[in-house]
């Protein structure tokens, strides 16, 4: 189970529609018979049939076993709380970040570029909190400070030596610069096992809902960058063979080059 909740429950909208009453798997949707007995996962607290609780042998030939009571999403999650632990020991002191917020158009849509922020930077587990507070301190605190709740992040997006923060409601992406590619790659793990460790189970479906709707986001805006650079590539082969046409054209004249490409700007003007 995650470590802020007891029961985790990232089920899809089929399994929702199949009744947890005892009467069927509640994965497969199979009626529990004399051969096809219910087990209960010692975790999620979830009917299982023997064969979807992970029985090899239940599998093949369909009838109940001595097989383990912990179904095999509660074992996945298992050992993703037991790297999430293992990483959090390591990282548990911080890092050195540069953290970049994109700037706030200013009047009349001037300001461009990101506001660094030179930043220490560590994660709360209790409160499932990534938490940054600026180097930079007056009177003895920092004199910036700020957090993202693992609920806010759509995605956590490794590129090498920094990593990419999409968070909900916000337009541009947050940027977390760090030293060395190894700790980008350690803290990039770290973040993305947070994700699925610490969302609280009645925050799980709706998030999910958001980062599946990011996603087709994201693959819309690469089809439309793709859809615009074909045309300009078009547009400028277009823009090349009709230059080349009239050059040959005026050669063929006797017109010298100089004087040919005189001609063609007066008649792209």
């Amino acid at each position: 189970a995650g470590l802020l909740s007891g029961r985790s429950s990232s089920s899809s909208s089929s399994a929702m529609a199949i009744p947890s009453d005892g009467t069927q798997c509640e994965v497969c949707g199979s009626s529990f018979t004399m051969l096809r007995r219910r087990i209960v996962c010692s975790s999620c607290d979830r009917y299982l049939c023997a064969a979807c609780i992970g029985s090899p042998v239940a599998a093949m030939v369909g009838v109940n076993c001595f097989c383990a009571t912990t179904c095999p999403r509660c074992r996945d999650q298992g050992v993703q709380n037991g790297e999430f632990d293992r990483l959090r020991s390591e990282l548990d002191g911080g890092v050195h970040v540069t953290v970049s917020f994109a700037k706030k158009a200013a009047l009349f849509g001037a300001g461009s570029g990101a506001r660094k922020i030179p930043a220490w930077l560590t994660m709360h587990t209790e409160e499932g909190e990534l938490r940054w507070a600026s180097l930079e301190q007056r009177g003895g605190r920092p004199v910036e400070e700020g957090s993202f709740s693992v609920i806010e992040i759509l995605s956590a997006r490794n590129m090498g030596v920094i990593i990419e923060l999409v968070l909900k409601d916000q337009p541009s992406a947050t940027v977390l610069e760090f030293g060395t590619s190894m700790e980008c790659d350690s803290w990039g793990r770290y973040i993305n096992l947070a994700l699925d460790v610490l969302t609280p189970d009645s925050e799980r479906a709706s998030l999910e809902t958001a980062r599946a709707s990011h996603r087709l986001r994201e693959v819309e805006e690469r089809r439309l960058r793709n859809e615009e650079r074909k045309k300009q590539l078009s547009e400028n082969l277009g823009m090349r063979y009709t230059a080349e046409a009239m050059m040959n054209e005026a050669s063929a004249q006797g017109v010298d080059e100089a004087m040919a490409w005189h001609i063609l700007l007066l008649k792209c003007a």
